[in-house]
Order: C-alpha cells, then structure tokens, then sequence
C-alpha cells in the first residue's frame, strides 16, 4: 500500500471514472487499474465494482473512505503546514463562483492575495448557482460563493458580505438624470431579468409580485455582462447588483440608480462542505476574504 495508491483510489470515489482519473493524473488507465488492483490486494477486500456501464464503490470501499482521505490530507498539508510555520505558504485553492460576484466582486481580494502568497495556486471558475452546490458536494472544488444561499445538509454557509441591486437604464433612458427613484416608477417598462430559477430573478420577481409591479420582460440571460448590453442599447432597464456596472457608469454608458422606498440587496455567502477539512492556504484564503470584505 503507499500514497499514489490511496489518491487514485479517492480520486476515483470522486469521479466514478478510470479514465476521468487516468487522464487527471496523466497515467494509463490499465496503469489506474493495476494500482488499485494492489491495493485491494494489500487490504483483502474489494473497493470497486466495475462494470463496462458504470463504476462504484462497494460497501468496504465506502468504509474507508473517509480515513483514507485523511491521510491524503495529512500528508499532503505536512509539507504546507512546515512551510507556513516558516512563513511560506503553498498549495492550491479551487473556487467556483457566481459569475457576478466572481468577475466583479472579488478581484481586488484575489489581486492582493495573490500578491501576498504568491506560492498558493487559486483557481477561479465561474458557474450556475446549482453548479457551485454540486462541485462542492463532489469535492471538486473547496469553496463556493453564491447569493441568496440554500440549506443543503452536507454544506455550511457563512455569511460573506451583501451588495445592492440598483436600476439601471441607457443614456438616454427618461429616468437617466434620476439618482433615485420609487420601484413604482419602473411599472410597465421593457424588463431586461435574468433567466427563470435563477436566485437574483426569484427575489426580484417576488418584490415586484409583493408591490403588485409589473413590468414588461423583453429579454432574459443567465449573464449579468448580457444584461448590461441589452440595457446600453435601450432594449429595457433592469436590477442588477451595484458593482457589476461600475465601468459603465464611469464611462457614461449606463446609469446607475437607486430605489429609495424598498431595501434593494442581496445576501452572499461563502459555501464550504461541513465535514471537509481545511488546509492552511484555505484557512488563510477564508480568513483574508471575510477580513477584505470588513475592511
């Protein structure tokens, strides 16, 4: 038994795949299976059940799981955690993030941090909200951030910051001059929104639904950078978070307002699994973003 033997085996629990994980590892599958053929072999019992349809973990598989993902984590943090006591960190931290919160949110965190612990590798994709809970669930990434969190069992959440969604309209827009305005006033206007079961759309239309509002949906899209081009060629107007147009506004191509007689903002957290454990660089990564977010 030794170490490759034991992540392949947990990369394996993971992706269900021996070419997802031969390729991973940039090994042969052949070579995965004789790795895992030896380890069966060491422990006597049978971890995998492979059939040409599928692969699963038999009960003695799923019974060591666990213990052998902490010595995975053990050994793997052993160098890490002697480096940081040295002052050095190094590793990796893998995030997924809405695409308006990790395109426009948190890249002055990521510039400074990465400035700070250059050693730590972190990589950033953005995703679907139900996306961020499935990677997360499969232990493919360490981190989610999402707005409007859901209870799932197996996910912790921790409050990460709140950002204000503000009306936005082209140059030429009638309310373009407005600062602020009531949510009344935005009654029958073309609606740029975005796409159904998306959380922000689901609050919005419920604001809306509760102030008996309605507006004229001309346009949907998943993509907050979508919306916005829709809004500068005076397609409609639409609520979207302040932040993700400051560079439109600077430029003059949109104007920002705001609603004064409804609390307008959407909660964000940040999603780690409960039974996961943390790393140093994800311990620091944690630590910096929520102490940013205060500062």
């Amino acid at each position: 038994m030794n170490l490759t033997q034991l992540k392949l085996f947990s990369d394996l629990a993971r992706e269900l795949s021996f070419v997802k994980v031969a390729k991973q590892n940039h090994i042969s599958q052949p070579a995965v299976s004789v790795h895992i053929k030896k380890l069966e072999h060491s422990l006597g019992q049978q971890l995998l059940s492979r059939t040409s349809q599928n692969t699963q973990l038999t009960p003695e598989g799923l019974l060591i799981l666990e213990d052998v993902r902490d010595i995975l984590f053990l050994c793997e943090n052993l160098k890490i955690r002697s480096n940081y006591s040295q002052g050095v960190l190094e590793g990796s931290i893998r995030i997924a993030a809405i695409h308006s919160v990790g395109m426009y949110e948190i890249g002055n965190f990521l510039t400074s941090f990465m400035k700070l612990y250059p050693k730590v590798c972190v990589h950033l994709e953005f995703r679907h909200f139900d996306e961020i809970y499935e990677l997360l669930s499969q232990e493919k990434i360490d981190l989610g951030i999402v707005a409007y969190p859901e209870k799932r069992t197996r996910i912790e959440e921790i409050p990460y910051s709140e950002d204000e969604l503000v009306l936005i309209v082209g140059s030429k827009h009638r309310l373009s001059q407005k600062k602020s305005i009531s949510l009344e006033q935005i009654r029958g206007e073309p609606f740029i929104a975005f796409g159904e079961g998306i959380p922000t759309r689901i609050a919005v239309d419920n604001i809306l639904k509760d102030r008996s509002i309605d507006v004229d949906i001309r346009m949907t899209n998943n993509n907050v950078f979508t919306l916005k081009k829709a809004v500068e060629a005076e397609v409609g107007v639409s609520l979207v978070p302040s932040a993700t147009v400051n560079e439109e506004v600077k430029n003059g191509t949109l104007k920002r307002i705001r609603i004064n007689d409804v609390k307008m903002v959407r909660p964000l957290s940040i999603l780690k699994l409960k039974s996961r454990k943390m790393s140093s660089p994800f311990k620091v990564f944690m630590e910096q973003l929520l102490k940013f977010e205060k500062s």
